[in-house]
């Protein structure tokens, strides 16, 4: 028996890893080569923030490491146009989310605790450098 492909699955988990651990190290691994340790050091601290706060609670990996991601490189881009785009790729990763039936509390403490960990990590980060 044939499978018919759905695109509209398909189309919603290639959303999904703009929030996934390999994407979040290549972000990571591309940062590395700006030499602005300051900067490096945002993505590494609100990453290891979250993935303490996700495995404490247990919340949804990409909606939170999405929004780390999506805060510093628009805070880095500092382009209005780059931030509309960034903002309406995570809202096409929270809709796929949904879509593909993830946990809605789960979904909610991901995106709250993606949110915390940018913050601290900001912070840290202005107190160290």
């Amino acid at each position: 028996m044939k499978n018919k492909f759905d695109w509209t699955k398909e189309t919603a988990r290639d959303l999904i890893a703009l929030g996934g651990l390999p994407f979040f190290i290549l972000v990571i691994g591309r940062v590395w080569s700006l030499s602005k340790t300051y900067y490096q050091f945002q993505f590494v601290f609100g990453g290891i923030i979250f993935l303490f706060l996700m495995f404490l609670f247990k919340a949804e990996i990409h909606a939170g490491l999405a929004l780390i991601i999506l805060v510093f490189l628009t805070k880095y881009y500092a382009s209005l146009s780059f931030g509309i785009f960034a903002s309406c790729a995570y809202l096409l990763l929270l809709t796929s989310l949904i879509y593909l039936g993830k946990d809605k509390k789960e979904l909610v403490k991901g995106v709250l605790f993606g949110a915390i960990s940018a913050l601290i990590s900001w912070y840290l980060v202005q107190l160290i450098f």
